[in-house]
């Protein structure tokens, strides 16, 4: 079950601060050819996505490493889910 949740973790957090980091560096006019909806959301919002995705991959990898507050973890797949679910309603009602 270990070698398992180290797979999936990896996999998710190397993902998820990609996206979360174009989302924080990237201008609207780079973003907009891969994300169509960074103009439908303020700037504001696309920003703070993207750096509660890179906080939740760093959340899923460091607290088991470490051994610190593993509950981390499970916060940071609470958040990601959360981010997911958002993501779904914002492309649902874009059509």
């Amino acid at each position: 079950m270990t070698f398992a949740y180290w797979i999936v973790a990896g996999l998710l957090a190397v993902f998820f601060v990609y996206a979360g980091g174009i989302k924080v560096v990237q201008s609207p006019e780079k973003l907009r050819p891969m994300m169509a909806w960074v103009d439908s959301v303020p700037l504001g919002l696309v920003r703070t996505i993207g750096v509660l995705e890179v906080l939740a991959a760093v959340g899923l990898i460091l607290p088991p490493l470490t051994g610190i507050a593993p509950w981390l973890a499970l916060a940071s797949v609470i958040g990601l889910g959360l981010i997911q679910i958002g993501g779904i309603v914002l492309h649902g009602g874009r059509g």
